[in-house]
């Protein structure tokens, strides 16, 4: 029976009886290779894959119920294909007008902090926000309690007033500067970038102090023969001997190759615009850092400081002239710190909320300091954390600004998927048609081998994450719904996290349940009591996936059991990363199901049954 070419999956039996036994495992190796030397595209192929898989799959069920007469109408196909990825673009474009903004701003604001922070300072505030709160809440009760009355009355009348705050004061002051910068750094960077044409450093010199000595560093050994050949003229041998008789030849050498590299930028618009575009940040950045020492600064940090004092919910205690006093102080030492505090409290009575503020904090903090000291619970993280703390906080805070990195580049990688994805889908026919085609070429024993699994896999892991980024949205949705309700900060950070960490099956709750707990313990205000909250809120949202969601949007596609799994997860993140977590299941169901035991995968895969013949 003749192939069809139509059909990529169709087999072709005289390739496969013509190969030897090693042709096999060496198209296979070639195929894992070129994908693993394209990894780096591996995001924007992926959500390329991933779009026209969801849009024809639409397509497909949309004209299959509006015309079942004539569901291979081009005309039909066309227009459906267009509508669907625009209601597609139009979503996502909602979507990112509602998350990226926020998003943005919450990540810089908890880099900023992040990098303000020690060891130490995270150490007492999650000491404080856990054990010293839990003994705090056991010896003095709530305000109302007499034990507290006493214990704060105690507190005022030992002189320990602004104990409390001097502890917490770092920790405040580092939030609200990196809030601030969040909120008006952006706009500002913006608006003085627009008025770089007008800087005092010209292009060409910001060029060639900074940018033409870093690209001849990089291909040092290609400029220096490129310019032995250049003076290798005959006109030009006996300036070029002058010049090598020289003491400082090699400077005069480099000037006229930094020279050269000039000339060649200029020559090549596409990178003379991104260089300019680089020279418009590195002035931007560089004015934001002379606009930070201006008065205008301190003036817009006012007001925001003032619009942050005025709302409750915050948890900021004192006023920005207190908080003024209070900065020039600390640099200065606890003593001068405290003697601010006293002075201030000699013109202003000091209010019931902020004496209870510093009683809550100091006693809190010796609480769980205490512990720490004596508790034999705490005494395997003690060791371990003096030592380890202060490079795990360091790693931590690179990660995060590699992650907070590739997140801003999301939006260009989605839109260049898209762009593809459109492209494809316009030419649909033509490009199953060229695809096929490859089996009338020399690599027609390549094609029959890699394109029926390939296929199958593909459909496998079209299919399972379809349904995968409607849960993804939806937990991510619950879970932004149920952070702002209990009052936990970087909602939107984290709701993003619990999107990406919805593609990892089993495990990914537990992921994504890490860093909702410990914002929840060591913000301002936070405690284990918030801490137990989320993990309720994340229980539910997570019953609701595997009961409701997840039987009803996906079926029993990725169906394995748990303990195999988190196997496969482990291996496959120990080579492949974060890809291998997303991706190490639905490639294992394969390889289980299709490779390995032959068996079906309805709607996907279909063993030949058919005997063969002796």
């Amino acid at each position: 029976m003749p192939s069809d070419p139509s059909n990529p999956t169709a087999q072709s039996p005289d390739s496969i009886l013509q190969q030897n036994w090693w042709h096999k495992p060496l198209i296979w190796g070639v195929f894992v290779a070129l994908i693993y030397a394209l990894r780096e595209f591996f995001l924007v192929g992926f959500l390329t894959f991933l779009f026209c898989f969801i849009v024809r799959s639409l397509v497909g069920a949309i004209a299959r119920r509006i015309a079942p007469q004539h569901p291979d109408s081009h005309r039909l196909d066309l227009i459906l294909t267009l509508s669907i990825f625009s209601c597609l673009c139009l979503s996502l474009y909602g979507l990112g007008r509602f998350f990226v903004p926020p998003l943005i701003h919450e990540g810089k604001s908890l880099v900023t902090q992040m990098k303000q922070t020690n060891a130490v300072e995270l150490q007492n505030t999650l000491l404080s926000n856990t054990a010293g709160t839990w003994k705090f809440k056991r010896q003095f009760g709530p305000p109302e309690d007499p034990r507290y009355k006493k214990g704060l009355a105690q507190f005022l009348a030992a002189g320990r007033s602004g104990a409390g705050l001097y502890q917490e004061f770092p920790q405040l002051h580092s939030r609200l500067k990196a809030e601030f910068e969040a909120n008006y750094e952006q706009a500002q960077v913006l608006q003085l970038q627009s008025q770089a044409s007008g800087a005092s450093v010209p292009f060409k010199t910001w060029f060639m102090e900074f940018k033409a000595p870093d690209i001849f560093h990089a291909k040092q050994d290609y400029y220096v023969s490129r310019w032995q050949a250049s003076q290798a003229s005959d006109d030009k041998q006996d300036e070029a001997k002058s010049l090598t008789q020289k003491t400082d030849f090699e400077s005069l050498r480099d000037e006229r190759i930094r020279q050269r590299i000039w000339a060649d930028v200029n020559a090549d618009p596409v990178l003379l615009a991104q260089l300019k575009s680089e020279w418009a940040q590195a002035i931007s950045i560089q004015k934001w850092a002379e606009f930070r020492e201006s008065p205008a600064y301190q003036a817009e940090f006012k007001q925001f400081y003032e619009t942050q004092f005025a709302d409750d919910s915050n948890n900021v205690p004192i006023d920005y002239a207190y908080f003024e006093t209070l900065a020039a102080a600390y640099p200065k030492g606890k003593q001068a710190f405290l003697e601010a505090v006293d002075q201030h409290q000699q013109t202003a009575k000091e209010s019931a909320a902020h004496q209870q503020f510093d009683f809550e904090s100091a006693t809190k903090r010796e609480f769980g300091q205490q512990w720490w000291a004596t508790s034999p619970a705490a005494d395997w993280v003690r060791e371990h954390a003096t030592e380890d703390g202060p490079k795990i906080l360091a790693a931590g805070v690179k990660q995060f600004d590699q992650a907070l990195g590739h997140v801003l580049r999301v939006p260009i990688q989605i839109g260049t998927a898209l762009l593809l994805a459109v492209f494809m889908l316009i030419e649909w026919d033509s490009v199953k048609t060229g695809v096929a085609n490859i089996r009338n070429t020399r690599l027609r024993s390549v094609f029959d081998e890699i394109a029926p699994g390939v296929v199958a896999l593909g459909k496998l892991i079209g299919k399972s994450f379809q349904g995968q980024v409607v849960i993804a949205v939806i937990n991510a949705f619950l879970t932004l719904i149920a952070l702002w309700v209990i009052g936990v900060e970087y909602k939107f950070i984290l709701a993003m996290v619990v999107f990406v960490f919805s593609f990892i099956p089993v495990v990914g709750v537990i992921l994504s349940g890490v860093p909702l707990c410990g914002m929840a313990i060591l913000q301002p205000g936070g405690s284990l009591l918030m801490a137990v909250q989320v993990i309720a809120a994340v229980a539910l949202i997570h019953l609701i996936e595997g009961m409701v969601l997840s039987p009803r949007i996906i079926g029993k596609i990725g169906h394995l059991h748990p303990v195999l799994v988190i196997a496969i997860l482990l291996i496959a993140e120990h080579f492949f990363g974060m890809w291998g977590l997303v991706l190490g299941v639905p490639v294992a169901i394969y390889l289980i199901r299709v490779v390995l035991l032959d068996l079906p995968i309805p709607g996907i895969y279909e063993p030949d049954r058919t005997p063969e013949l002796e």
